[in-house]
């Protein structure tokens, strides 16, 4: 009889153990079924602890740094010299320092800066995180003020990024007489993955317009309080902080929610011929998002010597950020000994 009660119990256990397994949702190999991590993040900004500290004392009586952290939770690298940092929101002459060590600052290691990735078995490797000193060679050292002041640091940020997503088109020998076993269906909404980035491309959509002729057209999207650039010349802060982030009015207004777009297919040339309207090159260009959306609709030539298949299509978005961390700095005044 014991025997019994240790076999049913070893098997309600087993039991157990696969409910888990099958719960977890996990592939057969646990490789990744989807190219990106996903999500909205680009760099995200702090002040380091107590860098600086939330009070300090006036009158020469205590030193300290402001320094930035700087985290690329995204999945686009940014290039040693395409990320630039201004502290403002004070006059630096009345903590010691001058305005000329303020703005423009590149991160103190002059290297580039790995976004999150995923590898091939599905592991996430995090993103890294570099660091701005203010100011660079020496301390903040307030002068002596006629009473308790509050001080707003504010730290301006400005940095290349990029955007990857990919999707696949349906593509039939016969794109008219659709059979309803077809490997896809050549119209209709189509799944899109977009890496982690503040500018996304969505809601993918797809329709015939002749028997070698698609349609295809897909959203592209703005998240978070931020504000994005981009020219025609290929601008980034490797360039200056201003020329890339502009905010001078004028200039602003030339490059202001404006994305770098580019399509492309790699491989047999079964799609040839892409045209992007709004596209000043057929496949890439600059376009302009109004309120923090652009619909881009494209059409695209098919060869004659195809098959039914699903042919992947990569979209490449790039653009400049502009965003902001701040903090407030409490100088106490020490009182007068007369």
């Amino acid at each position: 009889m014991n025997k019994r009660y240790y076999v049913i119990a070893l098997l309600i256990c087993l039991i157990l153990v696969l409910s888990a397994c099958k719960q977890s949702g996990a592939a057969t190999t646990g490789a990744p079924r989807k190219p990106f991590i996903g999500g909205t993040d680009g760099i995200i900004i702090n002040f380091l602890k107590d860098n600086p500290q939330p009070e300090v004392t006036d009158d020469g009586t205590f030193s300290f740094k402001a320094i930035v952290s700087l985290e690329n939770k995204g999945e686009s690298k940014i290039k040693n010299g395409d990320i630039k940092v201004s502290l403002v929101g004070f006059d630096p002459t009345d903590f010691g320092s001058e305005i000329s060590q303020m703005l423009n600052r590149p991160p103190d290691d002059n290297i580039d800066l790995n976004g999150r990735r995923i590898d091939a078995e599905g592991n996430i490797i995090n993103g890294e995180t570099i660091y701005v000193s203010f100011p660079k060679d020496s301390d903040f050292t307030p002068r002596k003020f006629s009473g308790n002041t509050e001080f707003t640091f504010r730290a301006d940020v400005c940095y290349a990024y990029q955007t990857r997503a990919s999707t696949k088109i349906c593509i039939l020998r016969d794109m008219i007489n659709v059979r309803d076993n077809s490997v896809c269906k050549p119209t209709g909404s189509r799944t899109i993955q977009s890496s982690s980035a503040p500018v996304q491309a969505v809601n993918f959509r797809q329709s015939v317009v002749g028997k070698d002729k698609l349609s295809f057209s897909f959203d592209i999207s703005l998240s978070g309080n931020l504000d994005i650039f981009k020219d025609k010349s290929d601008t980034t802060p490797k360039d200056g902080f201003d020329s890339a982030c502009p905010r001078e009015p004028r200039k602003r207004r030339e490059v202001e929610n404006k994305v770098k777009v580019t399509i492309k297919t790699e491989g047999d040339p079964i799609v040839t011929n892409i045209q992007c309207g709004g596209l000043e090159s057929k496949n890439t260009g600059v376009v302009t998002l109004v309120k923090e959306k652009r619909t881009l609709t494209c059409t695209t030539d098919l060869s004659t010597d195809r098959t039914d298949l699903e042919k992947p299509v990569d979209i490449t978005l790039e653009y400049n950020v502009l965003d902001n961390k701040e903090t407030k700095i409490l100088v106490k005044h020490l009182a007068d000994i007369s």
